[in-house]
């Protein structure tokens, strides 16, 4: 969520900002019901002052019926602040509906686009492995080494689920452990948060009103977050931390569902969209500073490039167009890792900095040293994915006799330096 004087004394950014985002808001109309709120509010602490001098002058008046005609004017004065105060309600919700749908807007350097076709390459690390022999593709290896089973998956929990087996559920589990290690080394508290999490984390860290129709619901009015970003950021909802407290380093371990509504008729086949994974993510908290904020995000990238480099997998960073953006994203570097039988490279880490956007819906605030409170800036970043980047990592590390090897990072964790 933006800040609505500032939205007041940028109208013109604002809605650039949608534009680029290729977000419809009425900034307008979200204007006026403002104009209106205030005004009522004005309103109704007029009456209620009213109302207090009346209530005094009620209690001093000697004469009877001078008494009574005040009564009589306090009773018109409460029928008033009654359809005030309804009044209010009612423009309450119709600016907190607005307000939730506003962006951010892009940093200066975001590209303009209107999807993910106009991302822009920043650097790459690397060169595609060549192979002297026919390489194959992960499903083909995976169900040769009697890793993956695709139809029985979807037998027990239908389309895009998937059993992992055998060595790859101890490769799955070493990637996890692994990125948990590295990112603990580079000052991340470790958390395993829940993944059921009440409506207002979702709201929250601005995944709702928008990304609603991609999350699974329970009968409990609990929702299964989509990343591990959520619980992260919920964690201090409604907190006041101090300053030196910050920055707040968190790398969260946990399970994470997505209905992928969004990708109908996309990668239907295979472990690349699928409706619930594992994941390692990361999520900052500093303090309210532009340039910290982009200091930090340079980090993250860093430390993605550093795991991903670690196994040894090619590899570019995209700078995400302005239409590829989330609602809350100020600037987002993707990373994505060479799959060898698409000849493509895919996305599997995201880096991303959010300035106050969550912040101020989660209401997470600091006290600076001067007393000053403000709320924090926010940023997430992918540790790792799994079972996402088992694809670029079997396809590159597979030999001619159909075994993958091991990556070096992995073996202490997995104890064998083949599969097959």
């Amino acid at each position: 969520m933006l800040d609505i004087k500032f939205i007041r004394e940028n109208p013109d950014k604002i809605k650039q900002g949608c534009q680029k985002k290729q977000v419809r808001v009425d900034i307008d109309k979200l204007l006026r019901v403002d104009k209106k709120r205030r005004e009522a509010l004005s309103a109704l602490e007029d009456m209620r002052a009213k109302k207090n001098k009346a209530s005094k002058q009620i209690a001093a008046a000697e004469d009877k019926r001078e008494k009574q005609k005040i009564i009589l004017q306090m009773r018109e004065l409460d029928k008033s602040n009654d359809r005030l105060e309804k009044t209010l309600k009612g423009l309450e919700k119709e600016f907190n509906e607005l307000m939730f749908q506003v962006p951010i807007p892009p940093a200066f350097d975001v590209p303009e686009g209107r999807a993910d076709k106009d991302n822009v390459e920043v650097k790459s690390w690397g060169k595609p492995p060549k192979f002297n022999f026919p390489p194959k593709d992960y499903i083909t290896l995976m169900e040769s080494l009697d890793l993956l089973d695709l139809k029985r998956g979807a037998k027990i929990g239908g389309f895009r689920q998937y059993v992992i087996k055998n060595k790859a559920v101890l490769l799955e589990q070493a990637l996890l452990r692994w990125s948990l290690d590295y990112l603990i080394k580079k000052g991340f508290s470790p958390l395993r948060p829940t993944i059921m999490v009440k409506e207002f984390a979702m709201i929250g860290t601005g995944m709702f009103p928008r990304g609603k129709k991609e999350t699974y619901e329970t009968n409990d009015n609990l929702f299964l977050a989509g990343t591990t970003e959520v619980p992260l950021m919920a964690y201090h909802a409604n907190e006041v931390l101090k300053e030196e407290e910050l920055p707040k380093k968190y790398v969260g371990i946990s399970e994470a569902f997505r209905r992928e509504v969004g990708s109908y008729g996309k990668d239907t086949r295979g472990i690349l969209r699928v409706h619930e994974f594992w994941q390692t993510e990361q999520v900052i908290l500093c303090k309210n500073n532009e340039n910290e904020s982009i200091r930090w995000h340079e980090q993250l990238l860093k430390d993605s490039e550093g795991l991903v480099q670690a196994l040894g997998l090619p590899y570019r960073v995209i700078n995400c167009c302005a239409g590829d953006l989330a609602d809350g994203q100020v600037k987002r570097y993707d990373i994505e890792i060479w799959v060898p039988s698409q000849e493509k490279y895919r996305e599997t880490h995201s880096d991303s900095y959010l300035f106050d956007f969550q912040a101020r819906r989660l209401n997470i605030r600091y006290r600076t040293k001067t007393g000053q409170l403000k709320f924090v800036h926010s940023l997430n970043n992918t540790g790792i994915a799994v079972p996402r980047i088992l694809i670029p990592l079997i396809e590159s590390y597979q030999q001619k006799d159909g075994s993958v090897k091991v990556p070096g990072v992995l073996q202490k964790y997995v104890r064998f330096k083949k599969i097959g």
